[in-house]
C-alpha cells in the first residue's frame, strides 16, 4: 500500500484525534487550521473533503459543533469536573506508588483536550504520603478472580516495626480466607474477609498483603459469617463498621451537640433516625446501627464531651474506662481511678 492510499485510510482517524487532543469549548479550529495540522501529522488533505470527514465524525457521534471562529468536540465522556476529582482521588490515595499515580493521572488527561488537561494538573496538585511499590495492584487482581470464583484466597501480611521493617505477620505464616469485597475507606483500601478459622468478618489493608494466591477450595457463603444472607452488601457494611474495625453490629444510642448534625449522618447515612433531646434542645438524640468496638469508641471518642454514648450500658462503659486511661495521662488525680483498667486489643483487624 502506498502512503498516499495509507493517508486517505488513516485520514478520519487522525481528525477524529485531532478534535480530541486540540479542541474544546474554549479552543476552536477552522478548517485551514485543521488542514494544516492535519499535513503537520503527515497526511494530505484537500479542503473540501475535510467537510465531507467531520459530516462523517458527527454521524458516527462524535458531537462536533461549527461557531463562527471554528469547529470543537462539545462532550466527551467524562466531563471536566469529572476528571478532576478522579486525578485528585488518585494523586491522593495513599496505596497508589507516586510513579503509577502519574501513569493513570496521564491516562485520565488523555480524555480531554490538551489545554483542559493542562488546566486540570494546575489545579489538582495533591501531594501525600505514598506508597513504594506497586503490588497492591496484582493483590486487587487475585482478589477480584476470588470473589468472582467464589474460592479462598492465602497471602502473607506485613506491618512495619520500630526500625520500619516490614515484619510478617503470625510469625511467618500466611492467612487463608474467603474474600467478600474491597471497600475504600478513609484513603485506605480493604479487603473485607472470613478467615477460616473464625465465624466472623475481619479486615486487611491491601497494602500490606504480600503473595495473595488463589486456592482452589470453596469459600464459605458471607451468609455463614455474616448478616448478609444473599450477597454482600460492602456499602451497607461499610457505613457501620467505623474505622474499619470489626466486631457485632449493635444498636446504640448517642446524644450529641446539635453542631455534630452532619457529622453522625455524613458517617452514618441520611437515613439515621434522630429526634430533639426532649430535655434540652441544644442536643439531640440519634439511633444507629454500628460494629461494637474500637472502631466506633475511637470515631466517638474524637468529640470528647460534645457527644455521648447513652446505650447499650456496655459500650457506655468502654468509653468509661477509656476516658480514664486516657485522663490519667495529663491529669495525675485520675490515676487511682484508671488503675486495672485493661482495654482489649485490636486482634486482626487493620
Amino acid at each position: 500500500m502506498d502512503q498516499q492510499k495509507r493517508n486517505i485510510k488513516l485520514k478520519l482517524l487522525y481528525l477524529r484525534q485531532l478534535f480530541l487532543t486540540r479542541t474544546d469549548e474554549e479552543h476552536r479550529l477552522g478548517v485551514p487550521e485543521i488542514c494544516k495540522a492535519m499535513q503537520d501529522m503527515g497526511v494530505t488533505v484537500e479542503r473540501k473533503s475535510i467537510y465531507r470527514d467531520i459530516d462523517t465524525l458527527i454521524s458516527y457521534g462524535m458531537d462536533i459543533r461549527l461557531t463562527q471562529t471554528g469547529y470543537y468536540l462539545a462532550s466527551r465522556d467524562f466531563e471536566n469536573s469529572e476528571l478532576r476529582l478522579l486525578v485528585s482521588a488518585v494523586q491522593a490515595a495513599s496505596f497508589i506508588s507516586e510513579a503509577r499515580s502519574q501513569a493513570l493521572v496521564d491516562k485520565l488527561l488523555r480524555l480531554t483536550s490538551d489545554a483542559q488537561a493542562e488546566a486540570i494538573l494546575k489545579q489538582t496538585n495533591i501531594g501525600g504520603v505514598k506508597c513504594a511499590g506497586d503490588e497492591i495492584f496484582r493483590t486487587i487482581e487475585m482478589v477480584n478472580l476470588a470473589i468472582a470464583n467464589a474460592c479462598r484466597l492465602s497471602f502473607f501480611y506485613i506491618k512495619q516495626d520500630i526500625s520500619k521493617r516490614n515484619v510478617v505477620q503470625r510469625s511467618g505464616k500466611s492467612y487463608h480466607v474467603t474474600p467478600y469485597a474491597m471497600i475504600w475507606m478513609q484513603d485506605r483500601y480493604y479487603l473485607v474477609a472470613n478467615m477460616n478459622e473464625r465465624n466472623n468478618l475481619t479486615h486487611f489493608r491491601l497494602d500490606r498483603i504480600q503473595n495473595a494466591r488463589l486456592e482452589l477450595v470453596a469459600g464459605r457463603p458471607c451468609g455463614e459469617v455474616s448478616e448478609y444472607a444473599v450477597r454482600f452488601d460492602a456499602a451497607d457494611y461499610a457505613k457501620k463498621c467505623v474505622n474499619m474495625f470489626g466486631g457485632e453490629v449493635i444498636r446504640i444510642t448517642l446524644r450529641g451537640e446539635m453542631r455534630l448534625v452532619s457529622d453522625v449522618l455524613d458517617r452514618f447515612g441520611q437515613d439515621t433516625v434522630l429526634q430533639r433531646d426532649p430535655g434540652d434542645d441544644a442536643h439531640f438524640l440519634a439511633y444507629i446501627q454500628a460494629a461494637n468496638g474500637v472502631g466506633f469508641l475511637s470515631w466517638a471518642a474524637q468529640y470528647g464531651a460534645a457527644l455521648e454514648i447513652l446505650t447499650p450500658a456496655s459500650l457506655r462503659e468502654e468509653m468509661r474506662k477509656r476516658m480514664l486511661l486516657t485522663c490519667a495521662l495529663y491529669e495525675p488525680s485520675c490515676a487511682e481511678a484508671a488503675a486495672g483498667v485493661i482495654m482489649p486489643s485490636n486482634g486482626d483487624d487493620a
